[in-house]
């Protein structure tokens, strides 16, 4: 459950005390979120998925970058406008699925 406090209220809370950030605390600016505050290992935490995302994304665009050099490799009997219709087809279908779930969480 996080706890959500004004910066003044923040400042006088934990002005000069080391904060225990057992959940994560809101600060607010004229009653709008402004900054959130989490303990330090929480913030690796996260640090660490974004890295995992990151590094999960690279990999995604090296196994594609490697499959189009395989379909390049090979004959096809496709003309340039066949091949860029169906990719049209193909982002088309992606999309779709793509805002779908997006529409889902």
């Amino acid at each position: 459950m996080t706890k959500t406090l004004s910066i003044s209220e923040a400042a006088a809370t934990y002005g000069t005390a080391v904060a225990d950030l057992q959940q994560p605390l809101i600060l607010q600016q004229q009653g709008q979120p402004l900054a959130v505050m989490v303990s330090f290992e929480e913030y690796q935490h996260w640090r660490a998925l974004a890295a995992d995302e990151a590094q999960r994304r690279l990999a995604g665009w090296r196994s594609l970058e490697e499959l189009l050099e395989e379909v390049h490799r090979q004959p096809s009997d496709y003309t340039a406008e066949q091949i860029e219709a169906e990719i049209g087809v193909a982002r088309s279908e992606a999309r779709e699925i793509r805002d779908a779930r997006r529409r889902s969480h």
